[in-house]
C-alpha cells in the first residue's frame, strides 16, 4: 500500500492523480500480459516490447515515471495502425477510460524497477488456486512459463483473454494425452482463425514434468475429458 500511495501522488502526462495501481496491475495482466514483458507483474509476452526495455534508458537519463505513465497512456489510446495479422499488432481500446489510466500508472510505477510488488499490489491479479496446483500453473503461471490465461479464455479458471482459442470450446472432447500434445507441440494444429507461432512451444522446458503433469490434469478435468487427479 505504501509503494502504491507513493505512486499515486506522482502520475501525470494525462494521468489522473486517482489512478488505482492494483486494478492497473490486475488489467494488465489480463489484457496486456500476453505480449509484454514485465517483470513485476510477472508476464512473459514476447509478441509486443518489453515494457522493462522499453523504457529503462530514458529512466537511467532522467526521463521520469510521470512521462512514462504519459507515454504508456497515449499508445493504449492510440496503437500503432497495423494490421490484425502482424505479429505486434495491438487491437484498440483494449482498456478505455480509467482503466486505461490504471494500467498506465501500473506500467509506469513498475517498469525497470528492482525487486518485487508488496501488499495489495503483490496480490493483484493472482487466481484463488492453490499455489503448485494445475489451476494456479494454467491461470497464474510460474517463473519460468506464461500463464496460458493470459492468452485464453476458460470458464473454470475465471479467464477471458482472447489472443488463442477459448478453451471451454477447443479441449471438449480431447483426452489428456491430446490436452498434451497442444501444449507441448501447439503449431501442431492451428484453430480456425487462429495464426501459428503465438503460444509459446517450449512449455517442455519451462514447466517441470510434475508441473506439466498437473497442467493437462486441471484443463483434462474441467473440460470433461477425464484426468481426475491433483489439478485445479
Amino acid at each position: 500500500m505504501v509503494a502504491a500511495a507513493l505512486v499515486l501522488g506522482a502520475c501525470g502526462g494525462g494521468v489522473s492523480q486517482d489512478a488505482d495501481l492494483v486494478a492497473g496491475k490486475e488489467a494488465f495482466i489480463e489484457r496486456c500480459g500476453s505480449c509484454h514483458v514485465l517483470e513485476r507483474a510477472g508476464t512473459q509476452g514476447k509478441a509486443g516490447p518489453s515494457l522493462d526495455a522499453a523504457f529503462s534508458r530514458s529512466l537511467i537519463d532522467g526521463f521520469n515515471r510521470q512521462g512514462v505513465a504519459g507515454v504508456v497512456l497515449e499508445q493504449i489510446l492510440n496503437p500503432a495502425r497495423l494490421p490484425p495479422d502482424h505479429p505486434a499488432y495491438m487491437p484498440p481500446d483494449l482498456v478505455t477510460g480509467q482503466m486505461a489510466e490504471n494500467v498506465a500508472a501500473y506500467v509506469a510505477y513498475a517498469t525497470s524497477r528492482p525487486g518485487e510488488d508488496e501488499g495489495l499490489l503483490a496480490e493483484a491479479g493472482q487466481s484463488d488456486f492453490p499455489p503448485g496446483s494445475g489451476g494456479a500453473i494454467f491461470a497464474d503461471g510460474t517463473q519460468q512459463a506464461q500463464a496460458c490465461g493470459q492468452c485464453h479464455t476458460l470458464s473454470e479458471a475465471g479467464t477471458q483473454a482472447t489472443i488463442g482459442p477459448s478453451l471451454d470450446e477447443a479441449l471438449q472432447g480431447e483426452s489428456p494425452e491430446e490436452i498434451r500434445q497442444d501444449i507441448v507441440k501447439p503449431d501442431a494444429e492451428i484453430a480456425q482463425g487462429f495464426s501459428a507461432g503465438v503460444m509459446p512451444s517450449n512449455y517442455e522446458q519451462t514447466l517441470s514434468e510434475e508441473e506439466l503433469n498437473r497442467l493437462v490434469e486441471f484443463l483434462a478435468e474441467v473440460s470433461g475429458g477425464g484426468g481426475g487427479g491433483q489439478g485445479g
